[in-house]
């Protein structure tokens, strides 16, 4: 049954992390430090090194439950990793308070940066400073000492293509661990993939290295500069087009320059060993699994926040989840709640977390307004998020994330003229709680409306809606008064489905893809392409048949 209960943020948070998974990931990572060769440069420090043997650890999170797990160089094994609130991504940035109390930052859906100090190679402690507004950038990462200064450097885009740098101070004293951001240079949007690799050629200076959607990935040296922290591109090589993440692992062979892995659209992970240079080796396999993943220490892409899951309903009423894989697949239905309990629960949509939880969230409408559930031990929980009965008279309802850019999560609905509202998140309120309705636009005669997540690969969340038969994206600006552009065609022929729906990113590049249902039961996966100022899918993937659903979201 479902049950209503209001519940502390916190404590909904500290459950989905403190669950107990083996993902049996030990293949992805070497079998101990002693197989490492001996290192022929000084090189760059790590900058994730848990355990104390001078090689960077591992974090990855798993797709079906949101655990996370380290991989520890120095013996090999894996564990649990116990980070409270681990937000959309954690940035390997050892160092940044002068001690030697291993640290990391976590970047949170609301735009708050943490910095953390470690309990145990396998725990992380209390926040030791927190710095808010970073939900202005869509991409942030932790490359390494940039400035030669000794101190660990952030990295930070928006979403039109300017790049800033943040250097770090070494204490979290006098206005916490970074200096001033100063303004790297523009045009940083033709990437779909920062990737912060630390020392690339062994000067000690930390370097990165940068893919565009086409496949072109580019070697940025670093200068030890502050003012202009690097050189000119260089073009590493075509095809990287072939991998959903690239990922800077630091040195994978002690030979003192940082190294890549980067992972398959099968799961496969391959090892790139810098020759220097911004050169690197022939690929050598690195293990697998990586199709149960959706986040990996260092990956270079766009955090792929959203649902990671569909919810679909059958005609007794009984509800089931079926969970996004990162190689395009989804995972076997798993029951909801218990049998016929969503046969009178109606209109029910699955969106974006509302909580802040890197996790979808349910959402039903009554005559008293909108409920958000979650499932803790298998139950579901409730909590009211919106008060009255606009929410139940919406012809669509949708929650795509935090579209008017202030790090709160948000609640479309569409009446039956096709008025779009915005139910903006409010700030600092615990549970979380939707504001009054405000009108943003239209969609005119659309018979569907898809509360996507970011489509576009530019970190903001877009809709999707069906006019007839064609289909167009609504891109998110993070304007707080026009959150959408205008619509922008996709394509015609898309009467052809019954339901339309997107459980965020399926194939593990960061953007979030369609899943389009026939009347005979044939299920499709459109994956978003990226390219910049494109608003196209690839073709079409069947991936599942037979679905006798009454309801998909």
């Amino acid at each position: 049954m479902l049950h209503a209960l209001h519940r502390r943020r916190t404590r909904r948070l500290a459950a989905c992390t403190a669950l107990a998974f083996g993902l049996g990931l030990l293949s992805v990572v070497p079998a101990s430090s002693t197989a490492v060769a001996a290192s022929t440069t000084a090189g760059a420090k790590p900058r994730f090194d848990r355990d104390g043997d001078g090689t960077s650890d591992r974090v990855y999170r798993s797709a079906a439950t949101g655990e996370l797990r380290i991989s520890l160089s120095k013996t090999g094994t894996s564990a649990p990793f116990a980070l409270s609130f681990p937000g959309m991504e954690i940035l390997p940035a050892d160092d940044l308070t002068g001690t030697s109390t291993p640290e990391l930052l976590t970047l949170q859906a609301d735009g708050s940066l943490v910095l953390r100090r470690g309990v145990s190679p396998t725990s992380v402690g209390s926040a030791d400073w927190s710095g808010s507004g970073w939900q202005i950038y869509n991409k942030v990462l932790a490359p390494g000492d940039l400035t030669a200064d000794g101190h660990q450097d952030l990295l930070a885009r928006t979403p039109d293509g300017t790049l800033y740098l943040y250097a770090g101070k070494g204490t979290i004293d006098n206005g916490g661990p970074f200096k001033t951001r100063a303004k790297v240079g523009g045009g940083w949007q033709v990437y779909d993939q920062l990737v912060g690799t630390n020392d690339l050629d062994g000067d000690a200076i930390a370097d990165m290295v940068a893919r565009t959607p086409g496949g072109d990935l580019y070697f940025y040296q670093g200068t030890g500069s502050a003012t202009a922290p690097f050189k000119a591109r260089v073009l590493i090589g075509g095809g990287w087009y072939t991998y959903n993440q690239i990922i800077g692992a630091d040195d994978l062979d002690g030979d003192g320059r940082a190294d890549l892995l980067a992972r398959s659209y099968s799961g496969a992970f391959y090892r790139y060993l810098s020759v220097g240079g911004g050169k690197f080796g022939a690929p050598t396999a690195f293990g697998g699994g990586g199709q149960t993943l959706s986040y990996y220490l260092g990956q270079g892409g766009v955090p792929a926040y959203g649902k990671h899951n569909l919810f679909t309903v059958n005609a007794a009423g009984t509800a089931f989840t079926h969970g996004a894989l990162a190689d395009g697949r989804l995972t076997a239905p798993r029951q909801y709640a218990g049998a016929g309990d969503f046969a009178y629960h109606w209109p029910t949509v699955n969106g974006y977390a509302l909580d802040g939880v890197d996790r979808a969230n349910l959402l039903t409408a009554d005559n008293r307004g909108l409920m958000m559930w979650r499932e803790e031990g298998g139950t579901p929980i409730g909590n009211q998020v919106g008060s009255g009965t606009a929410y139940q008279n919406y012809q669509f309802k949708v929650s795509p994330g935090d579209v008017n850019g202030d790090g709160e999560a948000d609640f479309i609905g569409a009446d039956h003229r096709g008025d779009l509202y915005l139910h903006p998140g409010l700030k600092s309120h615990s549970p979380a709680y939707l504001g009054p309705a405000v009108r943003i636009g239209s969609i005119g005669t659309s018979n569907m409306l898809i509360g996507a997540g970011d489509v576009t690969g530019d970190g903001r969340p877009d809709l999707v809606s069906r006019d007839g038969e064609v289909l167009y994206v609504h891109a998110g600006t993070g304007s707080a008064t026009a959150p959408f552009a205008p619509r922008n065609y996709v394509g015609h022929g898309w009467y052809l489905y019954k339901y339309l729906a997107s459980p965020g990113d399926m194939d593990g590049d960061g953007r979030a893809d369609l899943v389009a249902v026939t009347p005979g039961g044939d299920v499709y996966r459109y994956s978003s392409s990226g390219l910049v100022d494109s608003y196209e899918f690839h073709s079409r993937v069947k991936i599942a048949s037979g679905w006798k659903y009454d309801h998909v979201s």
